[in-house]
Formats: C-alpha cells, structure tokens, sequence
C-alpha cells in the first residue's frame, strides 16, 4: 500500500525534502514508515527519533487530517496522507 508522508516545519529542513510517498506492508502503522524515512534523507533528520528509532513522543503527527499519537499503532491504510511536525523553538 502506498502512504503519502509530509514532513513539515524543521523536519523539511533536517530531511531535505518535503513530501514523499513510502510503500508499506498491509497492517503497517507510523513507526513501520520510520526506516523508509530516514533511508533517503539526511542523518540530520535522525534527531526526531528516538535511540531505537522510533518517533519522538514530541513529533506530532497527522493522519488524514486527524492529530494521533504515533505510538498508539494505529493501523495504516492505502492512500492514507501522514504528516510529521516536530516541535518548534526559538525566539
């Protein structure tokens, strides 16, 4: 099933790309999508993940529109569009 993932604010930055489109196995949920994610996007982006690669309770994340928690495991289907935006900072 194909997922549509965005990446917004300063993971576009880290990532070095704004939006791509990640082929993932039936029952997959938002951690399953991370090792297509980082796989072509700059170590840069490793800073939103956690030690065992998983995302950073602090990125939020977007499903079709809905905010979910990316640990809940919610399941992904075909089409589905996942944004990802960590938080922001500065002054």
């Amino acid at each position: 099933m194909k997922i549509i993932v965005q990446l917004l604010g300063q993971a576009r930055h880290l990532a070095g790309f704004d939006q791509v489109e990640v082929e993932a196995p039936d029952g997959a949920s938002v951690d399953d999508l991370v090792p297509d994610l980082t796989a072509g996007a700059s170590d840069r982006l490793l800073t939103v993940l956690t030690e065992d690669q998983k995302l950073r309770r602090s990125v939020m994340a977007i499903l079709n529109d809905e905010t979910i928690d990316p640990a809940a495991r919610d399941t992904l289907k075909d089409g589905d569009e996942l944004s990802l935006l960590p938080p922001m900072s500065g002054g």
